[in-house]
């Protein structure tokens, strides 16, 4: 991928994956088809940011209700070679975080690795083959669900890219879904969470230079969050400050409409109590 330096690689997985539980805790494990487990109870730190920079930091890592960990990935083409990595980090969260572990991964190509045996380890993933799934149909049911304002699976908008589909290339399937993010009705900081998981789990298979357009486009969203939240503290500032003028002008014996003219807010805003 396309980026400045490291920090800004930081400051994007950091807005992916900040507070990720709020899309994945309820629905992750019906979409997997793995209802036998324990429900997802945190998300787990890996640090994997400072130790594997080179990696695409596809990875959610959280903790289950019965104290084991589950970890999520994905990879395009699973190799061998990708099966030892996943099996060492598979040991170094088990070893981190002193609890075992289910790995699962995503793969949008057909393989026969389903395992790796060597004399040191022996690592069996959970692999959701993501061509089983059929893109176009579940595209469908999105855009009928969010245009009449239904409830949907949050998760199939984020994979759905590394779904199998007859008309869309996964960059085209990335487009639709970021288009029905943004017109699904739900708070802009959900949908900037849901955005930014997107980009992150597409990273492998959509077209680079157009992932650092979405990437700035998740910036974009953060810093209209910001400025949001920075003019409402504005706002909740000057009305707990014409609150506490109000009541000294009360005190001083001015009029209830003198001091709304004053302070430019009305008695119910004020939330003052006018002595009788």
């Amino acid at each position: 991928m396309i980026y400045d330096d490291v920090r800004n690689i930081h400051a994007n997985y950091d807005a992916a994956f900040e507070d990720a539980m709020t899309v994945f805790q309820d629905k992750t494990l019906d979409f997997l088809g793995l209802t036998d487990l324990a429900p997802i109870s945190e998300m787990l730190n890996t640090e994997r940011k400072e130790i594997m920079l080179d990696s695409e930091f596809t990875d959610l890592v959280f903790g289950l209700k019965d104290k084991r960990g589950l970890h999520l990935d994905a990879e395009v083409d699973l190799s061998k070679d990708d099966m030892l990595r996943f099996g060492g980090y598979h040991l170094w969260l088990n070893r981190i975080h002193k609890r075992e572990f289910i790995t699962v991964l995503f793969i949008n190509k057909p393989t026969s690795i389903r395992e790796i045996q060597t004399p040191n380890l022996h690592f069996k993933p959970i692999i959701v083959d993501c061509f089983a799934f059929d893109a176009d149909k579940i595209l469908i049911d999105l855009k009928k669900k969010i245009a009449a304002g239904e409830p949907i699976n949050e998760l199939e908008i984020i994979y759905l890219p590394l779904f199998n589909s007859k008309q869309y290339t996964p960059t085209e399937l990335f487009k639709e879904s970021s288009a029905l993010i943004k017109q699904m009705q739900a708070d802009d900081k959900y949908k900037q969470k849901l955005y930014a998981l997107s980009v992150v789990l597409a990273g492998k298979i959509v077209d680079p230079v157009q992932l650092e357009a979405f990437w700035e486009e998740v910036e974009r969203m953060q810093n209209k969050i910001i400025e949001f939240a920075e003019k409402r503290g504005e706002e909740r500032g000057e009305k707990r400050n014409a609150e506490t003028n109000a009541k000294k002008m009360i005190a001083k014996g001015y009029d209830i409409k003198e001091i709304e003219e004053i302070t430019g807010f009305s008695r119910e805003e004020l939330n003052i109590v006018v002595p009788a």
